[in-house]
């Protein structure tokens, strides 16, 4: 029986999830991504690989012309998918990169770091018509260090495992044509949203060493913005951690002999 999926996505994640898909015999319908992408994002884009492939690739879900997949799949993708579109599939799936039911939402690398977490961990959930709230498939946990993790460092890492908890998902329905799910504990679901996201960002001037330290390293994510100080004036100074700069340091200077061994 061919296996039918249309995914929709975005980052360097979703890319390798097509591969998979595409390796292990899944006949992607369609690909909802965006044909823009920013200079510093890795290539090829979901959509450029989706194109390369030969699949049809479409930028809105009012797009979508499939019917009767399989699995509809949201993977890293940014915006809702719509109740229409949850239908098309046997099952609807989100792949989120944090472990639920306590981190919903915007902040979750941020606020495994402001929270001094000591595991962390990436999500694969039924689709429902609300954000993060469907029930659970499996959550998988890793081991962190709050006290050097960063936001990149931390989205690095969870990227990675939510791959492996992709692949393990796409093999179980392989094997048994079946999904087995379980709803989220509403005591613990937290879902926090955009304007609530960036108003962590801000570094009170009282706070002590330790406390700058860990705000700006739960939001080093660059190009985006920084965590800040903000002046009496209203200007905004962003905060680079310690252990950033270091790193950035070595890599700086990690040719410095290749360079100054020159002949004149």
């Amino acid at each position: 029986m061919i296996k039918k999926v249309i995914l929709l996505g975005s980052k360097a994640g979703s890319v390798s999830a097509l591969n998979y898909l595409v390796e292990n015999g899944w006949d992607v319908r369609e690909v909802v991504a965006s044909q823009e992408s920013k200079n510093w994002e890795p290539k090829p884009t979901l959509f450029e690989r989706a194109n390369h492939l030969g699949i049809r690739s479409v930028e809105k879900q009012s797009e979508i012309i499939s019917e009767n997949v399989d699995l509809v799949i949201s993977y890293m993708y940014r915006s809702r998918v719509k109740p229409d579109i949850l239908k098309l599939g046997k099952y609807a799936l989100n792949f989120h990169p944090a472990p639920l039911p306590e981190y919903g939402g915007w902040a979750f690398y941020s606020l495994a770091i402001l929270e001094e977490a000591l595991e962390y961990g990436c999500s694969c959930h039924i689709m429902d018509e609300n954000y993060d709230t469907g029930d659970l498939i499996k959550v998988r946990k890793f081991l962190i260090d709050h006290k050097i993790e960063t936001a990149f460092s931390l989205e690095r890492k969870a990227q990675k495992e939510m791959l492996i908890l992709f692949r393990e998902i796409i093999d179980q329905y392989d094997s048994t044509k079946k999904i087995s799910s379980k709803p989220q504990d509403p005591k613990k679901q937290r879902y926090l949203n955009y304007e609530e996201f960036n108003k962590l960002k801000k570094i009170p001037f009282n706070a002590n060493r330790e406390q700058a330290q860990k705000i700006s390293r739960a939001f080093w994510y660059p190009p985006y913005d920084l965590a800040y100080y903000e002046l009496s004036c209203g200007a905004v100074i962003e905060s680079i951690p310690f252990i950033v700069k270091e790193e950035l340091a070595k890599n700086l200077h990690k040719n410095d002999y290749e360079f100054l061994n020159f002949h004149s």
